[in-house]
């Protein structure tokens, strides 16, 4: 008796164990099945491909194509989504119907500035009836993978009365939409501590525009100790490879942080900068001659060229700007170009869009709005003439 019970018990086990193991046969049997239904039903990434994949680059214009082809005996209805160097989605082609066995081309095209660089891989994603994701290679032309820093602080007061700018917004506007032209990285810094932390931490190889014209945003130090944050700024431009934009008005003249400012006298900042006392600022708008020969080089990357590229029409023949700067060719810094220059009563040359050499570094003064140019132009230019000193 007793053994019977243990046999007994050794009986039922199985028994349990045979009916849960096909209950759970059964409910697997029912999820694969579905599972193989749906994959069934759905093209799986063998059931198309890519025929032909382009994504090319001319300065910030992009060029993308894509051909895809069908393997399965069903329409699909795709999207293709091209992502940019930021991760983010840069462009979309939706409503793409792709026939059973068929075969379809869509393209797109636009100024994507610097969502792609030459060289670079990026994923193409199709999603839709089906899901699957590709690699492009960028290939093309582009300017310069260099950041620039556009100074648009906030609530700054830029519209001092000597200046020399009234609308740093649109300067700020035309060299930000020459940067997406040429497919230039940038950034606004729209607040003064953004400002202080890049000065504090200085990237190699940036371009720097101040749309203020006389006037140079600084923290409130260099309000306080403007020699000493005017030498700082001149040796970060000279030994982290910068290039410092003028744009208008007299180099230097006035510093401010917003709420307090300091105005030197009309050398001094300039002469702090360049660290000589034989620069000066001449006042005068009288026209002058363009240096023809530095807009005309012949290896495809002239200046006149990206006036091109950015829609400008073409520098004219002579043009008047106010508050250039003027040094003995002589003396340092060394001048790389003048582009106007004029022979005064003196026999000094007058220059008003000049680039000088400063170490590793470049400061480049481009002259003020005048009845040529608008100061969104001005802008433009000012930016074109610092990516070119940089280029040459």
């Amino acid at each position: 008796m007793h053994g019977k019970m243990r046999g007994g018990r050794k009986g039922v086990v199985p028994i349990i164990a045979v009916a849960a193991l096909v209950a759970v046969a059964f409910l697997t049997a029912g999820i694969f099945s579905a599972e193989i239904n749906r994959v069934f039903s759905s093209p799986t990434p063998e059931d198309i491909t890519v025929q032909e994949l382009v994504l090319m680059k001319h300065y910030g214009y992009a060029y993308f194509k894509i051909r895809l082809q069908s393997n399965c005996d069903k329409t699909l209805n795709l999207k293709v989504s091209l992502i940019g160097e930021d991760g983010t989605t840069a462009a979309t082609i939706q409503g793409i119907r792709l026939e059973p066995r068929g075969s379809v081309t869509v393209d797109t095209s636009g100024m994507f500035g610097y969502k792609f660089f030459v060289g670079n891989s990026y994923a193409v994603k199709v999603s839709g009836d089906l899901g699957v994701s590709y690699l492009a290679e960028c290939k093309g032309v582009e300017f310069s993978r260099n950041k620039l820093i556009l100074l648009a602080i906030e609530n700054f007061s830029g519209t001092f009365k000597d200046s020399g700018v009234t609308n740093s917004s649109a300067v700020i506007a035309g060299a930000e939409d020459t940067a997406i032209r040429l497919g230039i990285p940038y950034e606004k810094v729209t607040t003064m501590s953004r400002w202080m932390s890049i000065l504090a931490n200085p990237p190699q190889g940036v371009v720097v525009v101040n749309p203020f014209g006389s006037v140079t945003p600084v923290p409130t130090a260099g309000v306080n100790s403007p020699e000493a944050f005017i030498r700082n700024l001149s040796y970060i431009v000279g030994n982290y490879s910068w290039t410092w934009v003028h744009v208008a008005g007299e180099p230097f003249f006035i510093l401010s942080d917003g709420q307090n400012s300091e105005k030197l006298n009309s050398d001094e900042g300039i002469q702090w900068f360049f660290n000589t006392a034989q620069v000066t600022v001449a006042h005068s708008n009288a026209p002058e001659d363009l240096q023809e020969c530095v807009l005309t080089d012949s290896d495809g990357n002239s200046l006149r060229y990206f006036l091109t590229v950015t829609n400008f029409a073409d520098l004219p023949e002579t043009m008047g700007f106010g508050y250039p700067v003027v040094l003995p060719p002589s003396d340092y810094p060394a001048t790389k170009f003048i582009f106007y220059e004029k022979d005064t009563n003196k026999n000094q040359v007058q220059s008003a869009a000049t680039s000088f050499s400063m170490g590793s570094g470049y400061y480049v003064y481009w002259g003020g709005p005048s009845s040529k140019f608008s100061e969104y132009e001005t802008g433009g230019l000012s930016l074109m003439l610092a990516l070119y000193t940089n280029l040459r």
